[in-house]
């Protein structure tokens, strides 16, 4: 989501803020633009390089065509001004103190094209590069589009009108980035690396981008060959990702907590294969997901199959189906969070989990399992090997999480076994002698599984 910052940053080089108090259109033909912001933020800053340009302000028009590039540019800046110096003279624009363009450490467009009026910000370009602090955005072979919420309105009959003619605020509400930078040009690739002020978390992000559309309620992407690394410990790569989620209508500015909090509340993504790659814990999960809808505060989970494999062990999993309760502000992305709600209402059917170990040919498994909890009362029903034979068992307990030390705890209170069978003590042997996995431990009757 980051990348809108870089349409803000090129409408700040280019007109610095004149939308908004007068009537401008550019069109600009650029070989290359680079910014570097210099030690103190005064002085050269760097330079532009266009092929043509064409600059209405209220009608005064300036028409160049950069032959044999006597129009080249060197660019410097003060805190409230940015400046071009040129052959045949000098010519700036007034910035306001809290500028985006004081923000920027470096930026950088090659071989592109930028169109830029009260209706639309269209950028194009074979490369763009950007850095600031804590965030680095690289794009190649892109378009980006923002429309103004008055040409948006016009487009879908609704007969509003924009009060507004700050292009930025209106990328918030109407924004496509694609990569028809050129005929057949299917993709936009995409690298992000940054940094969260506040936990210092490091997050890599890489992507082939078919699109991205942001609406004013509605955030739509598709993307192919995604890797995610966090802080160089774990990692996650997928195939083809294509998902849909909720965005503040009223967002005009770029605050993540408040894109995630809606998106997460309203979301679908449908079928993707993944692998995710924990490296403290040396362990890696496969997984070929059929989809994830979270609406109405129930989240919907089904997974095709998936493996979770480390050095001890792996467990196989088919056919999962979950549906639990999701509360507003619980955060999907903590897995800690999510099991809380689920305690508190979740249904959870699998049709076989299987444990097995490298140097062990005896394989453990359950099948046709299903959970249900509520209030964090639990009841677990699966077709287990009992006495040599294969029947039904139920158990029946309590289900507790322990947020602070990443457990789930089950508390077993009853049972039903074949044979007529009503014995904890008798349950929590087979289970401690058939399950396999290191994060699972068992005393007397409280199995403790470490997330």
């Amino acid at each position: 989501m980051k990348i809108l910052m870089f349409a803000l940053a090129i409408n700040s080089l280019i007109s610095a803020g004149a939308l908004a108090e007068s009537k401008i259109s550019i069109d600009l033909s650029i070989d290359k633009l680079q910014f570097q912001k210099p030690p103190k933020g005064v002085g050269r800053a760097g330079l532009l390089i266009f092929k043509n340009a064409y600059v209405n302000n209220n009608g005064i028009v300036l028409n160049i065509n950069n032959v044999n590039n006597f129009f080249d540019s060197q660019i410097f800046v003060r805190p409230t001004f940015l400046g071009f110096t040129t052959q045949f003279g000098n010519y700036g624009f007034a910035l306001e103190e809290q500028s985006v363009l004081n923000a920027i450490n470096f930026t950088e467009l090659i071989n592109s094209k930028l169109v830029l009026d009260d209706n639309q910000l269209n950028l194009s370009g074979e490369a763009f590069n950007f850095m600031n602090p804590d965030t680095s955005i690289k794009l190649n072979t892109f378009r980006l589009y923002c429309q103004s919420l008055a040409a948006a309105a016009t487009s879908l009959d609704t007969g509003t009108e924009s009060t507004t003619n700050d292009m930025i605020a209106n990328c918030f509400s109407f924004l496509t980035l694609n990569g028809s930078f050129a005929p057949n040009n299917e993709f936009a690739t995409l690298q992000y690396e940054g940094i969260d002020k506040i936990s210092g978390d490091k997050t890599y992000f890489q992507s082939k981008v078919r699109t991205l559309d942001l609406r004013k309620t509605q955030i739509n992407a598709s993307f192919s060959g995604t890797k995610i690394v966090s802080n160089d410990s774990y990692f996650i790569n997928a195939n083809e990702v294509n998902l849909t989620c909720a965005k503040d209508e009223d967002l005009k500015e770029m605050d993540f907590d408040k894109i995630k909090k809606a998106c997460l509340n309203q979301f679908k993504l449908g079928p993707v294969k993944a692998s995710l790659i924990d490296k403290v814990a040396k362990s890696t999960f496969n997984l070929d997901l059929k989809d994830i809808t979270i609406k109405d505060k129930i989240l919907y989970f089904t997974l095709n199959n998936g493996s979770l494999s480390d050095a001890n062990s792996t467990t196989t999993l088919s056919n999962v189906l979950l549906n639990c309760k999701k509360e507003t502000d619980t955060d999907l992305l903590e897995l800690t969070q999510v099991l809380r709600d689920c305690t508190s209402f979740g249904r959870f059917s699998i049709a076989e989990v299987k444990n097995s170990k490298p140097d062990d040919k005896k394989d453990s498994s359950l099948k046709n399992i299903a959970i249900s909890s509520t209030n964090n009362a639990l009841i677990a029903q699966a077709e287990a090997k009992f006495l040599g034979l294969t029947a039904r068992v139920t158990i029946y307990g309590n289900v507790t999480l322990n947020e602070a030390k990443r457990q789930l705890i089950i508390t077993v209170t009853d049972t039903k076994l074949p044979l007529g069978l009503n014995s904890v003590k008798l349950l929590m042997y087979f289970l401690k002698k058939n399950l396999i996995s290191k994060d699972i431990s068992i005393s007397n009757n409280v199995i403790t599984i470490a997330l």
